[in-house]
């Protein structure tokens, strides 16, 4: 366990999405978090096409951080986000070294990685994750655990995630005018799916797709790690947009009946009523709300299915599929989203009843960013590109290459 969780420290986590900025703060006692506070407002700054408003931005986040934190900053707190590019670049980078006659040692196994991190930087781009998938042994074997073979060169594979510079600063500078520092970016995507896939889902071969607002999020695992991350630019607002312009309502309009009537499953001719403010109420019938919705969402997840499967290795390996973000709780998406993968389907939650997450999927990347801070240096990459910084990062690296490589 790392030394802040040791002394008890104020961790303060911020899911920034599109409709939503959540924050939470809380410690961890006997290796469990207890919340201390939590808070959520409506997202401001915040554009489709990835661009940031900062100080649209700013003000939400003082409004989160000052009711989380009491008002009060402490030294001793340590912060986390989140972070979204629609146009995330994603790519598996495979790096060989020399190996001694004796065996790959753990030095060797470091010293590979720490090169993969290095050769994978590209300008313009800001590395946030990057997944070791797997080992080659003279360019012929494949393991994931090295160490003791004997062979001449030692490869590895990684999964690289990079967003772009401008939304990375953009959203630094966003805290930062609250002088707030955030200790590591996470991936939206990458969160969600820690917040909610079990051990075993990972291990046998999942997807998650997270719908969130503005964005879906897949990421995807087999044996245990991740070999495939995509974002997309539709999601729930799409599905907003298209009722407002098919039922002629406005948009808030549509956003409430979609919660509250949406559906993708038939309903037998009942009818329903929309209340708006500026003018008479208006009856449709349900069939027609369901014409207008099941079609985007078809078109989500047939392009995920057609992205993915696209790989054999996936199409054989995935086995299941978990749903989160709040566009996942519309009635009916378990069994449209089963038919098309032809694969085990369920809502990403957890378990206990009696949590205020209970049930809550749209809360899915903030509960994964709760389980990353445990042990936020397992991915740690290159936040800083400066030499002096290069060591450091590796530093923090090397128990978590020998615990999980070695």
């Amino acid at each position: 366990m790392l030394e802040f969780l040791k002394n008890k420290k104020k961790i303060i986590i911020f899911d920034i999405g599109a409709n939503k900025i959540a924050g939470i703060s809380y410690k961890f006692e006997n290796g469990n978090p207890v919340i201390i506070n939590m808070n959520y407002q409506k997202s401001k700054g915040i554009r489709k096409n990835n661009s940031l408003d900062t100080n649209e931005l700013s003000s939400v986040i003082n409004q989160v951080y000052r009711k989380i934190s009491g008002g009060e900053k402490e030294k001793k707190e340590i912060i986390f986000s989140n972070i979204t590019d629609s146009q995330i670049l994603t790519n598996k980078h495979i790096t060989e070294i020399s190996s001694g006659k004796l065996g790959v040692s753990k030095k060797e196994i470091r010293k590979v990685y720490r090169q993969c991190i290095s050769e994978s930087q590209k300008k313009n781009k800001k590395l946030v994750h990057s997944f070791p998938i797997k080992f080659t042994i003279d360019k012929k074997h494949f393991t994931t655990k090295p160490l003791g073979k004997k062979c001449e060169r030692l490869g590895i594979t990684c999964l690289n995630l990079m967003v772009d510079d401008l939304i990375h600063n953009k959203l630094a500078e966003s805290f930062t005018k609250n002088n707030i520092v955030i200790k590591n970016f996470f991936d939206s995507g990458v969160a969600s799916a820690y917040g909610c896939l079990s051990e075993s889902e990972k291990k046998k071969g999942s997807i998650c797709i997270d719908i969130g607002a503005s964005t879906t999020k897949t990421t995807a695992f087999i044996d245990g790690r991740i070999i495939y991350h995509r974002i997309l630019s539709i999601a729930g607002n799409d599905v907003t947009n298209d009722i407002s312009q098919g039922l002629q309502i406005p948009n808030e309009s549509a956003e409430l009946i979609k919660i509250i009537h949406g559906t993708i499953n038939p309903t037998f001719n009942e009818k329903i009523e929309i209340d708006l403010e500026s003018q008479k109420g208006k009856i449709i019938n349900k069939n027609l709300l369901y014409g207008i919705i099941k079609p985007r969402y078809e078109e989500i997840f047939e392009i995920i299915r057609d992205n993915i499967f696209d790989d054999i290795y996936a199409r054989v390996g995935i086995k299941s599929i978990i749903l989160t973000g709040g566009a996942s709780k519309i009635f009916g998406i378990e069994n449209l989203c089963s038919n098309i993968f032809n694969r085990e389907v369920r809502i990403g939650q957890i378990g206990n009843n009696k949590s205020f997450f209970f049930n809550k999927p749209e809360f899915s990347t903030l509960l994964g960013l709760m389980k990353l801070s445990r042990d936020p240096e397992s991915f740690t990459h290159l936040t800083e590109n400066k030499s002096n910084k290069f060591s450091t990062i590796f530093d923090r690296l090397d128990n978590w290459i020998e615990e999980s490589y070695a």
